[in-house]
């Protein structure tokens, strides 16, 4: 590789909060204590993202089950037959048993497998076998237990609190509106993975809002990029409270491989060529000239990556303080020929292949991380949104 001959500057775009320079602290990574104080803190307060409307549950009567163990219950989000979205605690109401399981569509309703109690899409409890057993039973104070449920630009969200401190759409704050022009509606939901790994969810969080990694584990799939040390720094950083969103660099100089070069001839892949962005306020919000693509974090623990023709989202769901299910969904522009297909599928593979590679990291940090070795992480500059996550995590944890 040559020498650098030059490395951006960075750009700020709003003020940073007073996150310090020093190392970071490991105990936040590896702690159960701590770990229960992020549960009660953050998770059962903040608004968090469990799916969208069109990847999980498009039609009515539609049903998913997502195992939530941040909340110690699995949540069961329902598209009900009168359009309405909404997400219910996955409890009979009789002796606790579960009234559902993975996904699938539900005529109308819900039927408890141990003793048959059926709930409807709406939560209401219909029947109760041998009914005359439950004398004084009123069915309205037993249908299954409501999570408060919001949809923004058709995305679910949820609130364990009954009665939020602040609405969703205050919560969102300037992340929002930075996305609120995003015609999220246009792109097809043409991918997903999900896996449960040994890792912390902040520490996963980590790796995938930074590029200092790339020169390294992207060295197969990414190997012109890695190969440029600008690679290593965001164009651009904006903050939003206790959200972040950067925009990754890209080499004006790049030469696509002959797959890529079909992939950009009939539609968007995962690399596009520069020329092709059209910024926006919600695609390469800052304007910057050397731009790929934007990574936006909505606290605690979603992304909305945006490029030219796609974004996907990462969910990180906390099992415990050393485990985490992540889920991947893809969205890419509506393809209407066979070749804008073709354009897809080079954008999944591509994708595949890249996260396959950031998976290679994961468990092996948290194993150098719980091993009492170090005290302390040292982010570089250029990982200022792992020092802003650390700052975002330590305010609410510590708030009253």
């Amino acid at each position: 590789m040559n020498a650098p001959t030059s490395i951006h500057e960075m750009k700020i775009m709003n003020p940073l909060p007073d996150m310090g320079s020093g190392p970071i602290p490991v105990e936040p990574y590896i702690s159960p204590e701590y770990f229960e104080k992020e549960k009660e803190k953050i998770f059962k307060r903040a608004w968090i993202n469990i799916g969208r409307v069109s990847a999980h549950i498009p039609k009515p009567g539609d049903y998913m089950v997502q195992e939530l163990d941040f909340l110690n219950a699995p949540v069961l989000m329902v598209h009900g037959r009168d359009g309405v979205i909404r997400t219910f605690y996955n409890v009979c109401t009789h002796r606790g048993n579960s009234v559902a399981s993975g996904s699938g569509n539900a005529r109308s309703a819900f039927v408890c497998g141990f003793h048959g109690w059926a709930f409807g899409l709406d939560g209401s409890l219909k029947t109760v076998p041998s009914e005359e057993q439950f004398p004084g039973l009123e069915r309205s104070q037993y249908g299954l237990k409501p999570i408060t449920t919001e949809v923004w630009k058709g995305f679910i969200f949820i609130n364990a609190q009954e009665k939020p401190a602040t609405s969703l759409v205050d919560f969102l704050g300037g992340w929002g509106q930075q996305m609120e022009e995003m015609p999220f509606d246009n792109y097809a939901h043409t991918g997903r993975y999900t896996t449960r790994l040994k890792c912390n969810w902040k520490a996963y969080i980590d790796a995938f809002q930074e590029a200092y990694h790339v020169g390294i584990v992207h060295a197969e799939s990414l190997s012109q990029l890695a190969k440029q040390p600008d690679m290593y720094v965001p164009t651009s950083m904006r903050t939003y409270g206790p959200h972040r969103s950067i925009s990754a660099w890209m080499d004006p100089k790049y030469s696509p491989s002959p797959a890529e070069a079909i992939a950009w001839k009939y539609g968007a892949s995962l690399v596009n060529p520069i020329e092709s962005a059209k910024p926006s306020a919600a695609i390469n919000p800052s304007r910057d000239g050397e731009w790929w693509f934007d990574i936006n974090v909505c606290f605690p623990n979603f992304f909305v990556d945006v490029g030219t023709g796609w974004y996907f989202t990462y969910n990180f769901f906390p099992v415990s303080e050393s485990e985490t299910v992540w889920e991947v969904n893809i969205y890419q522009l509506h393809a209407g020929t066979p070749s804008q297909k073709l354009s897809q599928a080079h954008m999944g593979v591509l994708l595949r292949d890249a996260l396959y590679e950031d998976l290679s990291t994961m468990e092996g940090v948290q194993r150098g991380l719980s091993s009492g070795a170090l005290k302390t992480i040292l982010p570089g500059d250029f990982e200022a949104c792992i020092r802003h996550q650390y700052w975002a995590v330590e305010q609410w944890v510590n708030a009253a």
